[in-house]
């Protein structure tokens, strides 16, 4: 079937361009609007530094907890490779880096002070 009669565009193809155009526009609002107008960014990645003892855990669950308080779409990776831990320049774990910056290093931040480095 062609979407052509006597020169006037298909209906069917002109609803589809018009669904699919309002749905992305409802998308980009949601998503990334709302994180710009909250003055929080749309993504970021959080990485845990350390080998994965108790205090270790402890600054992976209070960055869970901030990243979930704020609402915000976050990444949450461990580094557990003592290597890739002195590329960071941390010689004091844990520590938290928030898109490859240390925010806090020898010391469990707690679930405000994270939430402060998010916002």
């Amino acid at each position: 079937m062609s979407c052509y009669n006597n020169g006037n565009i298909c209906w069917d193809v002109f609803w589809a361009f018009f669904w699919i155009k309002n749905f992305f526009k409802k998308v980009f609002k949601k998503v990334f609007l709302k994180s710009i107008l909250k003055g929080r960014r749309a993504y970021m990645k959080i990485q845990i530094l350390g080998t994965g003892c108790p205090k270790c855990k402890q600054t992976e669950a209070n960055a869970r907890e901030a990243v979930k308080n704020l609402g915000i779409d976050a990444e949450i990776e461990k580094v557990t490779d003592v290597n890739q831990i002195i590329e960071y320049g941390v010689m004091a774990t844990p520590a938290l880096a928030v898109d490859g910056e240390v925010k806090f290093y020898g010391k469990i931040p707690t679930v405000k002070e994270i939430e402060e480095v998010l916002k």
